[in-house]
């Protein structure tokens, strides 16, 4: 029997060997036939496979003709082959086109990224962050860029995000960059849809920028949304439905330990003797978390469907998206429901007439935020002065009110009711569009006009009852509205030609015009007789209030570019554009803002050009000039207010007009203008396996826009809008990507981003140079002090304040602080040694401005199975941890190292702290390192096999994570929030950090499917 199985097994293993078919080819470059080694040679469905050797040459053994043979290579397209009765096969494998020979918008047109001469950064659906609770283009590009800056001034949900491009080119201007949607000047805001979204397209340096003049200087943003392509209508569904959780918070004290230090510290302190708390209140039964009682788990969904096809005259793309999202903070919430159509015919051969149009409807519902009254932000109040001791609900299931205790002197009011019974209501409706015509002239000459209009109108309504009331037992009731509009009319011609075989030329000239507009009024009043009504009926207010106004600006362009290329190996950009605009004074309307850049690519070059090794090798330089024009309309003229009479005519004096007395007409303020040299080199190697880029730049701003105080009594005005300052940046960038592994079913591609910048302010008014100081108050105990101040030889987000040194200790004594005897008093250093502490020693502690910015991100795939993570890094950067004052004292872990009588080892000051004669509470106690690493984006997906399905194109299902993980030492809510209750978003204000709303995670799952 044993003999019989053998000779069976042997009779079935020469018929497989029988069966088998041997296959051998050669592998070569498909562009100049060089043979390629180490490509993988894999049978579909299998693990068998082969390489071919130092000569391209490859045998494997087959099963069947059936059989299909895959020729995957790094840097190349992946081919496959049926078998069928062949025994050679060989195989020209393409380089892949992703990387040389992909379409790059710039200003006005696009190119090859190989014939790119100026520093541009094209980001793909596939490099940017989706799904989720991502609402805008900011989150999008977080992290992607090198050199872009995307940090967020709240965790609010609708709210915007700061972008900063190669650091701060203006001190009182935005530093916001210029986006251009589909060749609109507008900012898409949080009303378009991301998943509209085509291509990113960012213009770091000046020359590049230039093309765009005056509101170049900060960069440009080109938004390129999804037009239709010919061939059969395409229907896609997409969605996510997920959650948010609160992305953590500061460590806190249970209410025994709060308030057992508390006692311990009055007891230490200049006063009666008596502890705070009783021991009534020591024996509160409550430990009440205030932060878990006014936050959520919180739902979002997003939802996408698109049509879009054409035929090879007309294309179309139509799309609707609906986004909402429930805020992690109860009460608060944003939806937006947008939809957008595409479109375009030819007439003839000649025309093309393109129409794209949006709309979209943004409500919400949000926390109260009072710009200058941090004391009353509600996350505040819960954060810092909620105790633990009361409980949230009484028996009944209403809001607990008894949360004084029995020293408290200030009422204090459940902080659920701030978010549950307040209305913060926002409602806005925004169209915008543009239309297209191009038409060719004659051979090489092309006409093209862009007319576009973009509004938005809507209103905010507020109504706080009492006893939530920010007005405390008075309610409130408001109705704040606007509305604006913006005209482009936009007419461009352009010549291309290539002559010969070496010169490729290409000349553009236009003339474009922009006009503003908008209005504002509100309503409002106090004292009404119900609060049902809530808003909506303010005529039943006992006082009424009532506001308006109205501004306009406009922006007219003159501009024109060159571009040479010589044997595709020198190229040549030039372009010059005159802006004038309105804002600016009577004798300084106009700006001109030239720029030229050049570049060598090396690898055509003989002694390179039939390099195995480099693909892609090209130097760069450019130099530009740019302008910056984010100034309020009227900013040069005298203005009125109604503080006073004033006759306009010779005539009656108007009641309640008059000149305001504060600024001075200045009929000579001009643009601030940006020069940048960039010198950069961009690199491919092994059919682009390994490539990336190197930037240099330095940027020198002039005629910074400022305001100058001047001496009232001699000129009747309290300061001018001048030009007085400069500043510069520099910085170097560094971009990298690598496809490590193409073998077979499985892929590896990874890339990183590194971006520096160094900022110096370098002059300020010359012999008279200004101190631009920003006050803050912490909370009423504490007057407003100094804490920012930008300075002649300083930075741009400089913190500024008094350094802690420690605590006095029993029996010691601090010669520069003569009346600090208390032991636990704060001692702060004698900065200029002159003995003396006062407001001479406050000097630098900080700045809000990180020394390196990260990215990282890895994307796998094996058969449909992939994976990405991306990882984001903020290092070097401090943050002003402002509720950090209030939490240090006896909430926050931190109180636990507070000096008392009962703690004489502590290394915290534990009287005087916040109200001491030496300096209050502005040192670098408070400003902490804000340096973190997150894991930012996370999606693991799967597109299912539809081959058998005729009907569908692509099924792909997914699970996503956002803000994962965090790796920091921040104390506070998250380092990435960022928001000053001072009112202002500007980003040279970043780096305060104020517990607005706090940051979250988000876990989805999501879907899309093509027919």
């Amino acid at each position: 029997m044993k003999l019989f199985l053998s000779l069976v097994f042997v009779l079935l293993s020469s018929l497989q060997m029988v069966a088998q078919i041997s296959v051998s080819g050669t592998v070569v470059d498909a562009e100049d036939g060089t043979p390629l080694p180490g490509v993988n040679v894999i049978i579909r469905g299998t693990s068998v496979g082969v390489s071919t050797d130092f000569d391209g040459k490859y045998v494997i053994q087959v099963p069947n003709g059936d059989a299909v043979l895959e020729f995957s290579y790094i840097g190349f397209e992946t081919q496959s082959y049926t078998v069928g009765g062949q025994s050679t096969i060989d195989v020209a494998l393409a380089a892949q086109a992703g990387q040389l020979d992909e379409v790059v918008v710039v200003g006005y047109g696009a190119v090859k990224k190989k014939d790119l001469t100026g520093s541009v950064v094209s980001l793909g659906q596939d490099e940017v962050t989706l799904g989720g609770a991502v609402s805008n283009t900011a989150q999008m590009i977080q992290g992607r860029a090198a050199g872009v800056e995307v940090s967020a001034n709240d965790g609010e949900p609708g709210q915007g995000l700061n972008i900063v491009i190669r650091g701060n080119t203006s001190i009182s201007n935005s530093n916001q960059p210029l986006f251009v949607v589909d060749g609109f000047p507008i900012d898409p805001g949080v009303a378009i849809s991301p998943e509209d979204i085509e291509t990113i397209d960012i213009l770091k340096d000046a020359a590049s920028a230039a093309i765009y003049g005056s509101r170049g200087s900060s960069g440009v943003v080109l938004i390129t949304t999804k037009k239709g392509k010919s061939g059969k209508t395409e229907i896609t569904v997409d969605g996510s439905t997920g959650f948010q959780t609160l992305n953590g918070a500061p460590e806190y004290l249970d209410w025994s330990d709060s308030a057992r230090i508390t006692n311990e510290l009055y007891a230490s302190g200049p006063n009666d003797g008596n502890p705070f708390y009783t021991a009534e209140d020591l024996a509160s039964p409550f430990n009440t978390d205030w932060i878990e009682e006014i936050t959520r788990t919180a739902k979002v969904t997003n939802y996408n469907v698109r049509a879009s096809g054409g035929s090879e005259k007309a294309h179309f793309s139509l799309s609707a998206n609906l986004f909402d999202q429930e805020g992690i903070v109860l009460n608060t919430d944003f939806t937006r429901v947008s939809a957008r159509l595409n479109a375009d015919q030819k007439f003839g051969n000649n025309t093309k007439v393109a129409v794209n149009l949006f709309t979209s409807r943004v409500q919400g519902n949000g926390i109260v935020k009072q710009a200058g009254s941090r004391t009353r932000s509600p996350f505040f109040n819960a954060v810092t002065r909620a105790v633990r001791g009361r409980p949230a609900y009484n028996p009944d299931g209403t809001f607990n009110e008894s949360m004084q205790f029995s020293r408290d002197t200030q009422p204090f009011r459940n902080p659920i009711g701030f978010f549950t019974t307040r209305t913060n209501e926002r409602e806005f409706w925004r169209t915008y569009g543009n239309l297209t015509v191009d038409h060719d002239i004659l051979e090489g000459f092309t006409a093209k006009l862009n007319l576009g209009f973009d509004h938005e109108s809507g209103q905010t309504g507020r109504y706080d009852p009492p006893p939530y009331s920010r007005g405390g037992e008075i309610p409130l009731g408001s109705i704040d509205a606007s509305s604006s509009t913006n005209y482009l009319a936009e007419f461009t011609l352009s010549y291309s030609k290539t002559f010969g075989e070496d010169h490729d030329l290409n000349i553009l000239g236009g003339a474009s015009y922009q006009e503003f507009e908008s209005l504002i009024y509100g309503l409002s009043g106090q004292n009404f007789p119900t609060d049902k009504t809530l808003y909506f009926n303010l005529g039943s207010a006992e006082q009424q209030f009532i506001y308006s106004g109205k501004n306009s600006s406009n922006i007219a362009s003159f501009f024109a570019r060159t571009t040479y290329s010589y044997k595709d190996k020198f190229l040549f950009n030039a372009t010059v554009r005159a802006d004038g605009a309105s804002q600016f004074g009577e004798n300084n309307k106009w700006g001109y803002f030239p720029s030229a850049s050049a570049a060598w690519r090396l690898s055509q070059e003989n002694f390179l050009k039939d390099s195995n090794t480099i693909s892609d090798l090209k130097l760069r330089v450019s130099y530009g000039l740019t302008g910056n024009n984010n100034i309020a309309p009227y900013t040069s003229l005298q203005r009125v207010s109604s503080s006073a009479a004033y006759s306009f005519d010779g005539g009656a004096n108007s009641i309640g007009l008059g000149p305001d007395g504060d600024l001075a007409p200045n009929p000579n303020l001009q643009w601030e203008e940006t020069a940048m040299l960039n010198v950069g080199l961009d690199f491919a190697f092994w059919n682009s396996a390994l490539y990336g880029s190197v930037d240099y730049y330095k940027s020198d701003t002039e005629n910074l826009i400022i305001r100058r105080p001047l001496s009232s009594a001699s000129t009747g005005f309290q300061a001018i809008i001048d030009n007085v300052g400069s500043m510069t940046n520099q910085g170097i960038e560094v971009a990298l990507g690598a496809r490590i592994a193409n073998a077979g079913d499985f892929k590896w591609d990874a890339n990183l981003n590194f971006a520096t910048n160094d900022n110096e302010v370098t002059e300020l008014d010359g012999d008279n140079p200004i101190n631009i100081a920003f006050e803050r108050q912490p909370y009423g105990e504490v007057g407003e002090e100094v804490f920012r101040r930008i300075i002649e030889g300083g930075r741009v987000g400089d913190f500024y304040g008094y350094k802690f040194i420690g605590v006095l200790q029993e029996g010691e004594t601090y010669d520069p602080q003569p009346n600090s005897v208390q032991p636990g008093t704060a001692l702060y250093e004698d900065v200029n040694n002159d003995g003396i502490i006062d407001a001479d020693d406050r000097t630098v502690i900080g700045n809000a401005n990180p020394d390196f910015t990260l990215g990282f991100n890895n994307h796998f795939e094996y058969k449909g199975v992939y994976l990405d993570m991306f990882w984001q890094g903020v290092f070097g950067n401090d943050l002003f941890n402002f509720k950090a004052i209030a939490i240090d004292q006896n909430l926050g872990v931190n109180a636990v190292n507070r000096y008392s009588d009962f703690n004489t080892s502590g290394t915290l000051p534990g009287v005087n702290w916040f109200q001491g004669e030496y300096g209050n509470y502005v040192n670098d106690y408070f400003i902490e390192d804000g340096t973190y690493v997150r894991l930012k984006n996370v999606i693991l997906g799967y597109n299912l096999n539809t081959d058998n399905i005729p009907w569908i194109k692509n099924i792909n299902i997914y699970v996503q994570g956002q803000n994962l993980l965090t790796f920091t030492d921040y104390s506070g809510f998250d380092p990435e929030v960022s928001f000053d209750y001072s009112g202002s978003q500007s980003s040279i204000n970043r780096g305060v950090d104020d517990y607005g709303y706090p940051n979250y995670r988000i876990y989805s799952l999501g879907f899309k499917v093509t027919f």
